[in-house]
């Protein structure tokens, strides 16, 4: 749970504006949170919080973990909107992350997704 530290301060969630150095999948992942609802108060926050759930994931750290630390780190979350904020950041910084053979680190089909 402290690795999702960067979460807390990356997801508080409220209000837009657009990144100063945003590169294609940054701007994929912030455009796949406004889909979502999901809202954020510093773009560059939310974008090292998605590409934390990626280096989590990619270090073994099962989905559920990463959905249950996203929403515990920032209690205006449910589950599912944890969830798709973890399946936003894997379709941006970790595509490979979305099979369904990735071993139970998979944080974009997790619970209330």
């Amino acid at each position: 749970m402290k690795a999702l530290t960067l979460l807390a301060s990356g997801a508080a969630l409220i209000g837009l504006a657009a990144p100063a150095h945003a590169d294609p999948a940054d701007d994929a992942f912030l455009a796949a949170l406004n889909n979502a609802g999901i809202t954020y108060h510093d773009p560059e926050h939310a974008i090292k919080a998605g590409q934390k759930v990626c280096d989590l994931a990619n270090s073994g750290t099962s989905q559920l973990d990463i959905i249950r630390d996203i929403r515990d780190l920032n209690p205006a979350f449910t589950m599912a909107s944890a969830a798709k904020f973890a399946k936003a950041a894997a379709m941006a910084y970790c595509p490979e992350r979305l099979s369904t053979d990735s071993g139970g680190t998979n944080p974009g089909s997790g619970s209330g997704s």
